[in-house]
């Protein structure tokens, strides 16, 4: 399995808090496993989820390298939590050898190894898996959302801040060292890729706001525009904006 690190960045603090919450719930499984934590019912529930909610809430003070974990901890913390609830809720036993006690076991050594990597890149992308954005913003100008607008037609305008638009989807070897500087756009009608194209910019001239048309049948129609790095590689977080239009 290749090590991917989510690294610290948008979204680690509640990673962070995720990993420590689920390494205190995986411990409370081991204990009631072996006698030394008694959970019998509903009633002894609350003590270990408590704890487990106050540690997550101190662990976002590490989120730094805390939050490289959330790939196999957040499988982990719903295996244990899931015990946890059957155990109190269930006539099911957490003792060794028994079969919820074995069932956690397997899923707890298969579960992350299955889902870290895949995880890890949906919750918060490395670097050499989706470029990262940093403070780019793509808008809408025109329409705006909620007008109306004359079916065929119909003319975009879009602006990108914290970045610039090139001249399309180029090759990645005519790109720059920054993501956000000569991107792409890929424009949505309802969910369906539309084919657009613009003028005027360059790689080593992008634009800042650029116009194009699309085609619109008569109706209510929703428009999303994602901005890329320059080659159509989606940027994490994902830079989007998106408006409702009635063509009439």
């Amino acid at each position: 399995m290749m090590m991917l690190l989510a690294h610290a960045g948008a979204g680690s603090t509640w990673q962070a808090a995720v990993v420590v919450a689920a390494l205190v719930l995986t411990v409370a499984v081991v204990l009631a496993t072996f006698g030394v934590l008694e959970i019998d019912g509903p009633a002894d529930l609350p003590t270990p989820i408590a704890v487990a909610v106050a540690a997550g809430a101190a662990g976002v003070l590490g989120n730094t390298w805390l939050s490289d974990g959330i790939g196999w901890a957040l499988p982990l913390g719903v295996i244990a939590l899931f015990a946890l609830l059957a155990t109190a809720f269930t006539p099911l036993t957490l003792t060794p050898f028994a079969p919820l006690a074995m069932g956690v076991l397997a899923l707890a050594i298969v579960a992350p190894v299955l889902l870290y990597q895949p995880l890890t890149i949906a919750m918060h992308p490395p670097d050499d898996v989706l470029p990262l954005s940093d403070d780019s913003e793509v808008t809408i100008v025109e329409p705006a959302d909620g007008a109306r607008v004359t079916a065929g037609r119909v003319v975009l305008t879009v602006r990108v801040d914290g970045g610039s638009v090139g001249p399309g989807v180029v090759e990645p070897d005519a790109l720059g060292s920054d993501p956000e500087e000569a991107g792409s756009l890929l424009v949505t009608v309802d969910g369906m890729p539309t084919d657009v194209v613009w003028n005027g910019c360059s790689v080593a001239a992008p634009c800042d706001e650029i116009t194009f048309p699309i085609t619109l049948d008569p109706g209510e129609h929703r428009i999303t525009i994602e901005f890329t790095r320059g080659d159509g590689t989606p940027l994490a977080p994902y830079v989007l904006d998106e408006v409702t239009v009635t063509a009439q």
